[in-house]
């Protein structure tokens, strides 16, 4: 299994996860990479940015990401 199937698979499973939380998990280092692969070849992900406090209270960028659509529908994307 590849680096963006184990990304697809878990976002499926799991839904919305911060890119650092994948990349812990999934053990993906490069996920911004991977997803920016997986739209070009068509995928459904969807990008949000937040500003989330860190341990010392000061607010920094967090990038989450998640499938777009019901994921009811999801074989409607035979790949994921």
């Amino acid at each position: 299994m590849n680096q963006g199937s184990i990304l697809l698979a878990y976002l499926k499973q799991y839904g919305r996860t911060s890119c650092a939380d994948l990349e812990r998990i999934c053990d993906v280092r490069s996920v911004t990479t991977r997803m920016t692969e997986l739209e070009r070849k068509g995928y459904p992900i969807v990008k949000t940015k937040e500003w989330e406090p860190n341990t010392r209270g000061k607010l920094r960028p967090v990038r989450y990401y998640e499938l777009a659509g019901d994921p009811a529908q999801s074989d409607l994307f035979p790949n994921t």
